[in-house]
């Protein structure tokens, strides 16, 4: 990740404002990481198969991170603890920055 450059970041997310999206099946893009941080509570999360089928399933909190999901990779909240704060940032390759910062 030392290399890679975040190109936006979401606001805190609480149990409520949380997009329904990040709970269903879905992917990153193309060239994109996604780092998601714990900053308090618990949050169980999934990687998918691309049929929607749970390959793994992990609790993260703030003292235990999740690791970075990988371009296009399927992944989906699965329940979060009704006190948690979260954080998404997107993070791409230097080169691709201007590209996926400003849409171009």
């Amino acid at each position: 990740m030392s290399n890679l450059r975040c190109y936006k970041q979401m606001p805190v997310w609480s149990n409520k404002t949380l997009p329904q999206n990040f709970r269903e099946k879905h992917n990153t893009q193309e060239g994109t990481w996604a780092k998601l941080t714990i900053l308090q509570g618990e949050l169980v999360f999934a990687m998918l198969s691309e049929n929607g089928e749970i390959i793994s399933e992990e609790t993260f909190n703030a003292s235990h991170q999740p690791s970075l999901v990988s371009p296009q990779a399927w992944h989906k909240i699965v329940s979060t603890s009704s006190d948690i704060a979260c954080q998404l940032e997107f993070f791409c390759e230097p080169e691709r920055y201007f590209e996926k910062k400003y849409g171009l």
